[in-house]
């Protein structure tokens, strides 16, 4: 009897395992979408700039 609690024990730990490890993965992609957006705007803004002077 005791090896069937130590069974559905490590199950329950592995499926936390995985949940937690799947949190952290779809918070670094969204970093990395968030850092890709501002790169994005940074590079827009320069061009602007480049623009902007060869207008002048």
């Amino acid at each position: 009897m005791k090896s069937n609690w130590i069974k559905y024990i490590f199950i329950i730990f592995i499926i936390i395992i995985l949940i937690f490890s799947i949190f952290i993965i779809r918070k670094d992609e969204e970093e990395k979408k968030l850092e890709l957006e501002q790169t994005s705007k940074q590079e827009e803004r320069n061009l602007e700039l480049k623009l902007g002077i060869a207008r002048v």
